[in-house]
């Protein structure tokens, strides 16, 4: 009795296999040999049955064990803001254009009404304008999400919903639950939550493979807002951060956040509530940046001594959109004036300043914050760094054993079959590897850092 997730990133395909404990039984995965067939600047494309020849033979390798063919549902999560016209028998009839497609600039101008006047080339409107207006396509053409057009070869019709993580950049208005009156002569799918059952994965594949159960098939969801599921966050007041080259937030609210900024925006939560996030340019880039090869080797030598880490905003960037929005906002911390571990260490903790600073500024603006974080992401195997955002954020740090996307879509699937919520299927599978608790002396040159930190941010942005 198990559940499969199945993750189309912009490299290849991920799938994972979990039984009704969250323990996981099976994982395969492959890569795509040609990830863009465009050469030209700022155009990023694939072939959608590239897609479909990777995930046969994963699912290939994957079912060749008897033991992970009693599949009870699944779900997949792709890359937001990735489109592609179809025919009605969901056949693709033209190059999926990615999340990181940047050509229907133009387009732009005809979306921001539909988006409150925040819009980007590369959400999914106005990629299907552009291909509205650049490709030969009959009035009958269909728009997918990369998720859909899996959705369709597994249960073998074009007739199924979306889900409203994917579609919410495709114009669909998250607060009324419906396609803007805006958008006309596009068609697009009907709308349902992630984790609901939209079909069956079609007798062809699951004679193909030997499938033993039932093999229901349910509304998957964005990468991220899968892996956020697989975070263990799920309560309102729960938060993940996910540390990897950039700082990223979601977290479960009972209301929307409305950020007058724009520095946090609100997608809305399976279960009915809202998940708010944001991003920071500051992250764990900048270690790899400096050290590469030896943060291993410098993170020793941290835990060893007693040094006193500089003052260090943890960004190789100009500008910034969290915890502050200043597009011309200059990183400050010199590495040449100190050591190597001082610097490692004032990398470390710096994330943790503006992590904290994120989470104040989340209060402020009304949100919930619970005492726990879910922490994410590469520098999650830093125990120096847990324990850094433990004491700064004087908060629990719980890091799951699998905060991956296939595993917040195997999730779905296990939300979808069971018909229940999907923080309490998250709740139930999720397994956290560990749990670091803040220390509770009072750390006085710590302090006197981070009121530091808070007054090199401000001097940088009132010399704007």
């Amino acid at each position: 009795m198990s559940f499969l997730g199945l993750d189309l990133g912009t490299g290849g395909i991920r799938c994972i296999v979990v039984n009704e404990r969250g323990v996981v039984l099976a994982e395969v995965a492959r890569s795509l040999s040609r990830l863009n067939l465009s050469n030209k600047p700022g155009e990023s494309e694939q072939d959608p049955n590239d897609w479909i020849m990777i995930l046969e033979d994963a699912l290939d390798e994957l079912f060749s064990d008897y033991k992970n063919r009693d599949i009870l549902a699944v779900a997949v999560d792709s890359t937001s803001g990735t489109v592609m016209p179809v025919a009605k028998n969901g056949s693709a009839v033209g190059p999926a254009l990615l999340h990181n497609d940047m050509r229907s600039i133009k387009e732009v101008d005809l979306c921001k009404n539909i988006f409150g006047g925040e819009c980007s080339p590369t959400f999914s409107l106005p990629k299907i304008f552009w291909m509205s207006t650049h490709l030969s396509l009959s009035d009958e053409v269909l728009f997918f999400h990369a998720t859909d057009f899996l959705n369709s070869w597994l249960c073998g019709r074009a007739d199924i919903p979306t889900d409203f993580t994917n579609a919410m950049k495709s114009g669909f208005n998250l607060e009324e639950g419906k396609w803007s009156a805006n958008i006309s002569g596009v068609n697009l799918p009907d709308v349902v939550a992630p984790g609901k059952v939209i079909g069956e994965i079609s007798k062809r594949l699951k004679k193909r493979w030997s499938l033993k159960g039932p093999c229901l098939l349910v509304s998957g969801a964005t990468d991220s807002n899968a892996a956020f599921y697989a975070s263990g966050a799920c309560k309102i007041g729960d938060w993940s951060t996910t540390t990897g080259t950039t700082l990223a937030f979601k977290g479960v609210s009972s209301k929307r956040i409305v950020d007058s900024l724009n520095r946090i925006y609100c997608h809305r939560h399976p279960d009915g509530g809202w998940m708010p996030g944001g991003a920071s340019n500051a992250g764990g880039e900048i270690v790899k940046d400096v050290f590469k090869d030896q943060i291993n080797l410098v993170e020793q030598v941290c835990l060893k001594s007693s040094l006193t880490p500089a003052v260090i905003y943890p960004s190789i960037r100009k500008g910034e959109r969290l915890p502050f929005s200043n597009p011309n906002f200059i990183p400050f911390g010199d590495r040449k004036s100190t050591s190597d571990p001082q610097y490692f260490l004032g990398c470390l903790e710096g994330l943790a300043f503006v992590e904290k600073m994120v989470y104040e500024l989340l209060t402020e603006l009304d949100a919930e914050v619970g005492d726990r974080i879910f922490a994410t992401g590469g520098a999650a195997s830093s125990l120096l760094g847990l324990k850094i955002r433990a004491d700064v954020l004087q908060r629990s740090i719980m890091v799951p054993q699998y905060p991956n996307s296939a595993m917040g879509a195997a999730i779905l699937a296990s939300a979808g079959y069971y018909n229940k919520g999907v923080g309490q299927m998250s709740e139930g599978l999720v397994k956290i590897s560990h749990t670091i608790e803040p220390g509770t002396h009072l750390d006085i040159s710590r302090n006197e850092r981070m009121d530091r930190f808070r007054d090199l941010c401000a001097q940088s942005n009132s010399n704007e």
